[in-house]
């Protein structure tokens, strides 16, 4: 077993909870066509195979001035819309 990072960069729609404010807890909507909700199933899919998730984050908007960071493991959202 050995350390592995996983980056994805993509562009698509929207995803949810976009209400929450800086400092704010995310919980997602749970709908397939959902994108940010699509990354918190592959995070819990990975914790469910055994990989041991230290870091995930998904980023909007990276390198500018509206980037906002939500912290897949905590919840914690940084920024807001």
């Amino acid at each position: 077993m050995g350390m592995y990072r996983l980056e994805i960069e993509a562009v698509g729609g929207h995803g949810c909870n976009r209400e929450i404010k800086d400092g704010g807890t995310t919980y997602g909507c749970g709908h397939r066509a959902c994108p940010d909700c699509e990354v918190r199933a592959l995070i819990d899919q990975l914790r469910a195979k055994g990989s041991s998730v230290s870091k995930a984050v998904l980023t909007h908007w990276p390198d500018t001035p509206q980037t906002v960071v939500d912290d897949l493991l905590t919840g914690v959202r940084k920024g807001s819309f």
